[in-house]
């Protein structure tokens, strides 16, 4: 059986070694071989230069920051810098055996390890076991750590040792994106250096330079969508020029990349301005309906429309540089053109109105009634203009602007503004020498508490008392239209003198935190509104003898208050629930 079997099989043809292509993707292929290929990340480059060029190289090194900005790349650039035949330098040469090795990724003394995949203790120590053991064939033992935050807290534990004292022939290069992850005793025991992202104008000219070598026709339209949509990685960006040869097959046209990634809405940008300048909005709307065929993310399309009225911003107040700022905010003639149509004041209003928009998108029904409200505000909203046409910037000020209160020196001896505090009571009733008083004058008064002076005799006279009853204070100072602690103040106050231009009021001691200059303006303007003439309004410091507007006022609340509880208590149902059932009313106010 198993002889019929076998000569039934027929042999599988091997395919031709050939025939095979060895295809390397972009973003490995044009993999930066020196330190002077790089783009970007000069401040790292600079630092790793200075320090192989002194031949005073750190033992352990950390490279931080986001995805596809060259973390590896350069740790690779410095292993070759240090094993290079021709000496520790800067610049290693990429022909000798060290330097092709590490560029192929089979050198032995290059020891790369995902921090990812080996997270384990027991991966660390085999990891270190092999640490004391000299290079097999260059100058130093090179570990590549990428990924090094994914190690457990053991693997940084069982690290640490050999991290702050490895061998001589032992050098480490770690590598990650997310660098809080990574124990402060880690970070304390290696140089850190961090990438930043890369800018779009660096990732265009890397792209360039790229399709220029494959010789790849391009329009410049299309690199530049390409680089914006990197988002500074430089891996990603090639990843997606590689997409979009493939797409357009080996030919780059704007309109194609543009199909390709979803950025159809691109090419309504400019006419989309030109009725916002116009405040067309039926041919805003009319947009709006050409965007919603492609399928466009209105949230991207608001961002771009706010990218180009920033880079139109710019070219209004740098108009000698419009065409640079337009190259690097990647937006075409067209769209620049509308500067001369907008002015200034509109293009920071469109612009504020879009920002303010972009959170509201999420809160309408759907994104498109939120697209077109935003482009209805927009063209319907506008700067104030005067008259004469120019634009408002400012509120205009006041012609007459009240004059500052001020206030005599110190030592003055204010005679007028000093007043005896009089009592309201009969002459018999026994008369307390009063507290030091305040006198304060709104006239002549500063926006500062007054002064404290000793009081002047005391002396009652029956024609102030009888001047001071020709007026009802409490019915008074209940229709001054005051609020606040303005009010408060004159609750707290009592008429002491009147005779038909000057008023005395006096306020107990403990109230004297109310008084200001300010507040005794106030009060003589609501004076004046109420008395028809000019008041000179003075405050006194001394004892309250008589009824104030706020002892009336709790009387008039503690009355209230009684009678709401008889009226409780004298309730029929109620009267018949606490027979019933033995109970009793509960205190209104403990309640």
């Amino acid at each position: 059986m198993a002889d019929e079997v076998a000569a039934n099989l027929k042999p599988i043809p091997l395919l031709n070694k050939g025939c095979v292509v060895a295809y390397q993707v972009l973003a490995r292929q044009w993999r930066p071989k020196t330190f002077s290929s790089l783009r970007g990340q000069e401040q790292v480059t600079r630092a790793l230069t200075n320090a192989l060029k002194r031949q005073q190289v750190h033992h352990a090194y950390l490279f931080t920051g986001t995805r596809g900005v060259g973390k590896t790349t350069i740790a690779r650039i410095l292993a070759k810098a240090l094993n290079c035949q021709k000496g520790i330098t800067p610049e290693p040469c990429g022909e000798c055996a060290a330097c092709i090795e590490i560029d192929n990724g089979r050198s032995v003394d290059l020891i790369e390890v995902d921090g990812a995949s080996r997270t384990r203790v027991e991966d660390t120590r085999e990891l270190l076991d092999n640490v004391q053991y000299a290079p097999t064939a260059s100058r130093f033992k090179i570990y590549l750590i990428d990924e090094v935050h994914m190690l457990s807290g053991h693997s940084f534990n069982a690290l640490l040792k050999t991290l702050e004292e490895p061998p001589a022939h032992v050098k480490f290069i770690l590598a990650t994106t997310d660098p809080e992850r990574i124990p402060v005793t880690v970070l304390s025991r290696c140089l850190r250096l961090s990438l930043k992202a890369l800018s779009s104008a660096d990732i265009f000219a890397q792209l360039q330079d790229i399709v220029n070598n494959e010789k790849i026709p391009y329009e410049l339209g299309a690199l530049q969508r390409i680089a914006r949509l990197g988002a500074g990685s430089m891996r990603d960006a090639i990843s997606l020029l590689e997409q979009a040869i493939a797409y357009s097959n080996l030919e780059l046209k704007t309109n194609e990349v543009d199909e390709l990634f979803g950025l159809s809405y691109y090419r309504y940008l400019p006419s989309l301005l030109q009725a916002l300048a116009d405040e067309d909005l039926k041919q805003c709307l009319a947009i709006v309906e050409e965007i919603a065929t492609v399928g466009a993310d209105y949230e991207k399309i608001l961002g771009s429309l706010l990218q180009s009225l920033h880079a139109i911003a710019l070219a209004q107040a740098l108009p000698e540089e419009s065409a640079s700022l337009a190259a690097l905010a990647e937006i075409d003639e067209a769209t620049l053109a509308v500067k001369d149509k907008l002015s200034q004041e509109a293009v920071q209003l469109l612009y504020q109105i879009g920002l303010t928009s972009q959170k509201d998108l999420r809160f309408a029904p759907d994104m498109r009634t939120g697209f077109e409200m935003t482009l209805l505000r927009m063209a319907l909203f506008k700067p104030r203009e005067l008259s004469d046409g120019n634009k408002v910037t400012q509120r205009p000020v006041p012609s007459k602007v009240p004059a500052p209160l001020t206030v005599p020196p110190a030592m003055t001896t204010p005679a007028p503004m000093i007043a005896t505090a009089v009592s309201q009571v009969p002459i018999a009733a026994p008369v307390r020498e009063p507290s030091p008083v305040v006198a304060v004058s709104p006239n002549d008064a500063p926006p500062a508490p007054a002064p404290v002076v000793a009081p002047a005799a005391v002396s009652v006279q029956a024609n102030l008392a009888s001047s001071a009853s020709e007026i009802n204070w409490l019915e008074l100072s209940a229709k001054l239209p005051l609020s606040g602690l303005t009010r408060m103040l004159v609750k707290h106050c009592i008429l002491t003198k009147w005779d038909g231009r000057n008023m005395v009021l006096t306020l107990e001691e403990s109230q004297k935190t109310l008084v200001s200059p300010l507040r005794l303006a106030q009060i003589q303007d609501a004076l004046k509104s109420q008395l028809g003439v000019e008041v000179k309004l003075t405050i006194e410091l001394g004892v309250v003898q008589g009824t104030t507007l706020m002892m009336q006022e709790q009387t008039q609340l503690a009355e209230r208050q009684q009678q709401a509880v008889r009226s409780v208590e004298e309730d029929p149902i109620v009267q018949s629930l606490v027979s019933t059932f033995d109970a009793k009313v509960e205190d209104i106010k403990a309640v």
